[in-house]
Parts: structure tokens; C-alpha cells; sequence
């Protein structure tokens, strides 16, 4: 394999339709205005990761997206790679991207967009720190984790046990995964933690950010 294709970062998102995303914020805000915070963020974690790409030529970069068409993903996001998340639940979408990309990749990285805080020197840090263990872990706030990097080192088997039974949306998603690496005997490294953007009180956290404006 050659430098230019070992490394991989992916985008967890869904279309911004009104009353589909950033639910937890409503009926503090009406619809509208959630899918419009959920778009902002979004945008920001796609200018983020495009930052990232122009010193890192040997880095690739999909987006996973649900809940709309690649024709209504590229009339929003422009002209990149699009592929449909597949799965019964968020393990099984986050999973079988994973295992799909590590066939091909050395290391990968898989993100969430609700996490304003990220930047291109985050993501280089964790790139390393795979280089020296089995999982990368970006924690939050809330009690789950905004990024979860993943080494080829890892069996199908142990990345389907990773994400497989974890009550998402929960305080106990760190917890529950962290159970998981120990069982499986894996090394780890912890990112600093950060917060996500999900309900009305994580909006001070995303206000003072000049693209919330």
C-alpha cells in the first residue's frame, strides 16, 4: 500500500430535515431552527476535516450519511464521497463502516458532527496515536465520545463486539466501550474531553463559535 491511501477519516451525519436531527433541542427551539444549528455544525466539521486533507495528502475522506439522497448530500455539501450508512442501529452503521474501511486503510477514523471543538491538529494527534495502539477514544461530556479512532490491528469479530449492544444516546457509552477494549485486551489512548452539541444547555458551547452566528 502505498503512503497516499493509508489513512481514512469518516463523517457521521444525516440530512438536515426539520424534526429529524438535533431533536433534544426541541421545543426550545422549533424545528427550523434545530435543523439549522444541526446544518451549521455539520458544515463546520466538513470545513475541518477539508483543512486537515491540504497537509495530509495520504489521508481519504468519506461521508456516511443518512436520511437523504446523494443527490440532495451533494447539493448541500458539494462534490465529495458519499456513502450510505448500513446497519439496524448506530453500532451496526459505525461497525460496518469500519471493518469496510480497514480493509483497505491502516488506520480510520470515525467522527460525529456535533462536536464544534475538533480541529485539524486533533485529528493529526490521533492519526499518531494509532500508530502506537489498538483504539483511539475522543471523550465527552455527556458521557459518550465524539471520535473513535480504529487500527487495521483489529479482527471484523473485534470490531463488531466494539460497537455491538452499547446503549447509544446514554451516560454509559464511554463506560460500556472502555468494558469492551479491556475485555478484548486492547490498548487505548483518551483525546481531551470536549462536548457535544445536543441540547439547549450545550448551546453555550457552541455560541461563542463565529460560524454559530
Amino acid at each position: 500500500m502505498t503512503i497516499s491511501s493509508i489513512n481514512t477519516v469518516l463523517l457521521f451525519t444525516r440530512y438536515p430535515h426539520p424534526g429529524k436531527c438535533k431533536t433534544r433541542l426541541i421545543p426550545e427551539y422549533n424545528a427550523e431552527a434545530a435543523a439549522g444549528i444541526h446544518r451549521k455544525l455539520v458544515s463546520h466539521s466538513h470545513k475541518t476535516i477539508r483543512s486537515y486533507l491540504t497537509q495530509h495528502r495520504h489521508t481519504t475522506y468519506h461521508i456516511y450519511y443518512t436520511g437523504a439522497s446523494v443527490k440532495e448530500m451533494r447539493k448541500w455539501l458539494g462534490t465529495q464521497s458519499f456513502i450510505r450508512q448500513q446497519g439496524q442501529n448506530l453500532g451496526e452503521r459505525m461497525a460496518e463502516a469500519l471493518i469496510t474501511t480497514l480493509q483497505n486503510r491502516e488506520r480510520c477514523l470515525l467522527m460525529g458532527s456535533d462536536c464544534p471543538d475538533i480541529t485539524p491538529d486533533l485529528l493529526e494527534f490521533s492519526f499518531s496515536t494509532l500508530h502506537k495502539n489498538d483504539i483511539v477514544l475522543g471523550p465527552a461530556y455527556d458521557g459518550g465520545y465524539y471520535l473513535v479512532g480504529i487500527n487495521k490491528t483489529l479482527t471484523t469479530k473485534q470490531i463488531t463486539h466494539l460497537f455491538s449492544d452499547i446503549p447509544w444516546g446514554s451516560e454509559k457509552v464511554l463506560p460500556t466501550t472502555l468494558e469492551r477494549i479491556k475485555e478484548l485486551q486492547l490498548t487505548f489512548q483518551l483525546l481531551p474531553k470536549l462536548h457535544d452539541i445536543d441540547t439547549p444547555d450545550d448551546l453555550q458551547y457552541f455560541n461563542h463559535h463565529s460560524y454559530a452566528e
